[in-house]
């Protein structure tokens, strides 16, 4: 047998979930097909991936609506949960199959198949929002395909493409303005330089004045620019090998916070953004590169990514209020108001006598870098066919907290600063990880059977280095180290059995993973993940059932929960998430719809205490925070000749906010979107959306700090150009 255990992306046909026909033997280009996990290829034949509830969302799925806020996109898709937090997407908030939706930490968010994160093994909870404009599609992975991705391997994994550069010369540009000052201008495209050598090129940005509003005036808004640089070599005629280049980068400048409003306020004047807020601003960069090598033969391919990514980032937001009394954190504040009546007016601008405001510096470096390499190859055996994939990643990632806090004097509707914090006072430490990871998996095909089992391995170590508050030289005087080593063995089985010729019984079994970050003694989060279901094999008609059954949960002391920022992972008890999904989808030539569902009852299954906001003291049977018992959407589209028009609508069921409450506290919430295009002569075209039409501002959290509301009514019109 020849070589190849090294791999990563898998293939499983684009036809099981196109919105029309694929052919069986379509084959993607070898960029796509080592990036993919659901890339199709003819000679592998019957052998797919199995993972089961798959969604492949191509560029017209995502630009349907024109929404810039990834969290409503991935919404509307089966056994996705999303919290909607600034209301432009500038925070991802995504969980899948009854993980947690808390800043996506808890599933696995790659870029062409490569960890995207900022950091994912040492600071998995860090804010990472992808710009969805950039992307060819997007792949949500549940079930078996995570034993690929990892490290989150108990919910799912979403995998973000970049165009692949197929050697055709092409541009696309688009303009789009929109109320709230909404502006977005873009270009993407490529360009054949030479005979083997292909440019591609995307830049982006787009920015609003913001929909909220302090004393009056606007807020609330953000500028954000993006782009890439892809440079493709093919290093023969016959495509056996292929290099390519990618540097990428994202920079964002925008008044967002932590800190909501009160119940009263967000029921009554949703638009309302308190004075206190009005010096809070992230100022972000991240900068991407990546060199790749490809091997592709006809029974397989072997791919080499080398990768390192930087970000630094500082959120300076408000974090405490003292009223004469005491300095207290704005989480507290806004969830008893009668209590901190006078922290209250401090914060409107309303106080008589002089508050100090705490404004947090929250200055954050991260580096991610790698390398991992993957592989496929298929033949056969005893007259069937066998395809063995294999991979090893190589990686290492850090957080470098540096952070101070400034006081400001806040009277008579100002806020002035008094005082410079000392720098490091608020925060001074490095947390890191090192990994090293590998997976096995074989395919077989027999008949109608495809039985597919492997082992991915995970072992990290996990460290933190504290130089204390008082040392901003980093001279190591009273540092305070902590350590955690942890090995992960988590297996998978997956079965299929086609049944006739238009459908597909599918079922799996794999273990999940969530790393334990560096606290001494924390173990990582672990649980048995089952599923079972039926596909159409042309057609997106699916329907699911899984089970996820958590030996012990993970909780998180973040400031976006309500903790107090110290970022450290601790155990909690055990807990169970089951429920089903369902996909509907037919249409013709000019018409498409497509219905999708998902049920969930996601509850603990045991008696415990905990400090995580959260969670409370919790009692066998509460509900897990954030996931909804339903959700679901319906999407209509209908084209003809030069006009398309779609509509959605998607439900959102109530949610708690805190598992150990008795009230479901956040209601269930009707949202609407409208797009339309019409196409004009010499390739332009003319766009038009709205998102929200009823405008439903209901509740949708209680965190990071207070209550939030969903995004107002959105309009956006949008001239775009293609070549």
């Amino acid at each position: 047998m020849k070589i190849l255990l090294v791999s990563g992306s898998l293939i499983l046909s684009g036809a099981l979930i196109a919105q029309e026909r694929v052919r069986q033997d379509t084959i993607a280009p070898v960029e796509m097909e080592s990036v993919t996990i659901l890339a199709p290829r003819k000679d592998v034949g019957t052998i797919v991936h199995l993972s089961g509830s798959e969604v492949l969302l191509r560029q017209q799925d995502l630009h349907k609506f024109d929404q810039v806020d990834g969290n409503q996109i991935l919404q509307s898709q089966p056994g996705v949960y999303t919290q909607q937090e600034d209301g432009w997407g500038l925070r991802l908030n995504v969980g899948l199959r009854g993980t947690g939706v808390l800043r996506s930490s808890r599933i696995t968010l790659m870029e062409d198949g490569v960890l995207a994160a900022p950091a994912p093994y040492s600071s998995p909870s860090a804010y990472y929002t992808p710009p969805f404009w950039k992307y060819q599609n997007i792949e949500i992975l549940k079930g078996s395909a995570q034993l690929l991705a990892g490290p989150q391997t108990t919910g799912g994994a979403i995998n973000l493409l970049t165009p692949v550069l197929d050697e055709k010369n092409d541009l696309k540009t688009q303009l789009a303005f929109g109320n709230f000052g909404q502006m977005r201008i873009g270009a993407q495209g490529e360009w054949k330089i030479a005979p083997r050598t292909s440019i591609g090129l995307g830049l982006n940005q787009s920015s609003a004045q913001g929909f909220k509003e302090i004393l009056s005036k606007t807020a609330g808004g953000y500028r954000l620019r993006d782009g890439y640089l892809k440079i493709g070599q093919h290093l023969d005629e016959e495509d056996i090998h292929h290099l390519e280049f990618l540097l990428g980068y994202t920079g964002e400048l925008s008044n967002q916070t932590y800190l909501g409003t009160t119940f009263t306020d967000a029921i009554n004047d949703p638009y309302k953004m308190y004075l206190g807020a009005s010096r809070d601003t992230m100022d972000m960069s991240r900068w991407l590169t990546r060199l790749s090598y490809t091997y592709n033969i006809k029974p397989g391919w072997f791919r080499v990514d080398v990768y390192q990514q930087k970000v630094n980032r500082n959120w300076y937001k408000l974090d405490k209020v003292d009223a004469g009394f005491g300095a207290k954190g704005i989480s507290n504040i806004l969830l008893d108001p009668n209590l901190y009546a006078n922290e209250i007016n401090a914060l409107n601008g309303n106080n008589r006598d002089t508050a100090m405001a705490s404004i947090k510096a929250n200055n954050r470096a991260y580096l991610m870098r790698g390398v991992q390499a993957r592989g496929q190859y298929t033949h056969n055996l005893l007259g069937q066919k066998v395809t063995h994939e294999a991979g090893l990643r190589l990686h290492f990632d850090s957080e470098d907290r540096f952070q101070w806090s400034d006081k400001y004097l806040m009277l008579n509707s100002e806020i002035s600063l008094f005082s410079l914090g000392e720098k490091g006072a608020a925060g001074n430490r490095i947390d890191e990880a090192s990994a090293r990871s590998a997976y096995y998996r074989t395919t077989w095909a027999l008949g109608n059977w495809t039985l597919q089992g492997g082992v991915r391995l995970e072992h990290i170590i996990a460290q933190r280095i504290d130089f204390g508050n008082n040392d901003a030289e980093r001279s190591a005087i009273n540092i305070k180290t902590q350590r955690n080593e942890v090995v992960g063995l988590l297996p998978g089985l997956s079965i299929n059995k086609n049944l006739g010729r238009w459908w597909t019984a599918f079922g799996g079994l794999h273990k999940g993973f969530s790393p334990a970050g560096s606290k001494e003694g924390v173990l990582p989060e672990e649980s048995l993940n089952t599923e079972l279901g039926i596909k159409h094999r042309y057609f997106p008609v699916q329907l699911t059932i899984f089970n996820s059954d958590y030996s012990r949960l993970l909780g998180s002391d973040a400031a976006a929960s309500g903790g107090t920022g110290e970022g450290s992972l601790y155990n909690g008890g055990s807990a169970v998430a089951r429920g089903a999904e369902i996909r509907l989808g037919t249409g013709d030539k000019h018409w498409k719809t497509e219905i999708s569902a998902t049920y969930t009852d996601a509850f603990f299954t045991e008696n415990f205490s905990s400090t995580f906001e959260e969670w409370g003291n919790i009692q066998y049977g509460d509900a897990l925070p954030y996931i909804p018992k339903l959700q679901g959407m319906f999407q209509f589209s209908y084209n003809w000749e030069k006009v398309t028009v779609n509509w959605q609508t998607v439900y959102g069921g109530e949610r708690k906010s805190l598992a150990s409450s008795i009230d479901w506290d956040l209601p269930s919430s009707w949202v609407h979107n409208i797009g339309a295009q019409y196409a004009l002569p010499k390739g332009f075209q003319l766009s038009g959306s709205i998102q929200n039409v009823f405008n439903s501002q209901h509740l949708i959290a209680v965190r990071p700090a207070g209550f939030r509301t969903y995004a107002p009514r959105m309009i956006l019109i949008k001239l775009g150009w293609e070549l």
